[in-house]
């Protein structure tokens, strides 16, 4: 006879291969939604911060003709107002007919010409700008301003220069090379992201193939088979760590390749992101220290679908799990990069977000992978051990308790 673990791996297979809606909303569908979302975000953010064909009317006091040509280049549309109808102006502004208010001093070009010579600090002149932070276009409008005037203020009182390329041979004065400034940002980003779209993918299958089968009563077909309910074991966590890999993957493409844009909504260089930099080796590291993590998920996902009478259940039982991988998760992010030591690398989970930050920011240790990939496997091991007791339990598997 086949070995069952082989026959189960097998039928799991079939039944999710077989299943094209299944196999596009696990595999193909969370990669490809990222993608679009994470793009069409960058591009969208990107749009709005480089519109200028946007028209902007703002009315104004007392403004200089330099400060008046810089904002039209911005497409403003600039009209005197009377100081003495603010009230009017305003209730204009917040009705949505105007953008901004400018109110310059009468003094303020002669301040600015003689800038640090008759003039005080305390006759530092004060622009008064009035505007609407829930209207999109009189925010937009706000910000452009304050934009304009900060870098006629720095003109104004500029003392001494930060690395001016002007005054020097010296192009780029950041020593980062590509490579650093790609691990820099990935290693921030992509572990929280992954173990967390890992997970997303577990626990999108493993219910249903324990808890939804004891809901619908086929489980008891497969348990009075005279295959070993280890084989069985084996061979659904197989079949499901597989599956759960294959939409992992999935999601962390989708994420890699709408980076660039994010990038640049971000203002960012986005030429400085190339995920070019990481070699085969990295690769082959990252993929074993994700199956090993899909492993665990998928095994501790399956003790709690097989204590749980019915998918909805198993869906709650999982939600603690969740929070404690989301806020391991978002270690990445607030952390310094990873751990020297060896013993951060003994705590499930843990150690694969800290494995992670290592392969993408090329400070790669073999050994704190190989323990991270042991321990893992390990856990896994053992969870497989719990899961074979509570399928010999008859009350577990078919809650008669």
């Amino acid at each position: 006879m086949k070995n069952g673990a082989f026959i189960v791996f097998k039928k799991e297979l079939a039944r999710f291969f077989g299943d094209k809606r299944l196999f596009f909303t696990s595999v193909i569908m969370p990669g490809l939604m990222i993608y679009l979302l994470y793009t069409l975000m960058g591009n969208g953010m990107t749009a709005m911060i480089n519109d200028k064909t946007s028209s902007f009317k703002a009315a104004a006091v007392n403004m200089p003709q330099a400060v008046a040509e810089q904002l039209e280049e911005y497409s403003f549309s600039i009209t005197g107002a009377d100081p003495a109808d603010l009230e009017k102006t305003k209730e204009r502004i917040t009705s949505g007919d105007l953008a901004v208010y400018i109110y310059f001093p009468d003094d303020f070009e002669d301040i600015l010409t003689s800038y640090g010579t008759e003039h005080s600090a305390d006759s530092t002149p004060n622009v008064e700008i009035y505007y609407n932070s829930a209207d999109i276009n009189s925010a937009h409008a706000y910000s452009q301003v304050v934009s304009v005037l900060d870098t006629l203020e720095k003109q104004v009182s500029n003392v001494f220069d930060i690395n001016n390329t002007a005054d020097s041979e010296e192009s780029t004065y950041d020593l980062a090379t590509d490579e650093e400034t790609t691990g820099s940002f990935l290693s921030l980003i992509l572990p929280m992201l992954l173990i967390t779209l890992m997970y997303s993918s577990c626990v999108a299958l493993a219910p249903e193939s324990i808890a939804g089968e004891k809901e619908r009563g086929t489980i008891a077909a497969l348990l009075i088979t005279p295959t070993p309910r280890s084989q069985i074991i084996m061979g659904k966590v197989g079949a499901l760590s597989l599956m759960a890999l294959l939409g992992g993957l999935s999601s962390f493409l989708g994420t890699l390749l709408s980076i660039p844009t994010l990038m640049q909504s971000a203002g960012e260089d986005a030429g400085a992101i190339d995920t070019a930099v990481y070699g085969m080796t990295d690769y082959l590291w990252l993929i074993a220290l994700i199956l090993s993590t899909v492993l665990l998920f998928i095994t501790v996902i399956s003790i709690l679908s097989t204590l749980a009478k019915s998918v909805k259940e198993a869906g709650t039982m999982v939600m603690p799990l969740m929070l404690v991988v989301l806020m391991m998760s978002l270690t990445s992010m607030y952390g310094s990069g990873a751990h020297a030591e060896l013993y951060w690398y003994l705590i499930p989970i843990y150690n694969t977000i800290q494995g992670m930050t290592e392969i993408f920011s090329f400070t790669t240790s073999a050994v704190h992978l190989v323990v991270t990939i042991c321990v893992n496997i390990a856990v896994s091991l053992v969870g497989m051990f719990v899961l074979t007791k509570l399928f010999d339990n008859e009350n577990v598997m078919f809650g008669k308790s």
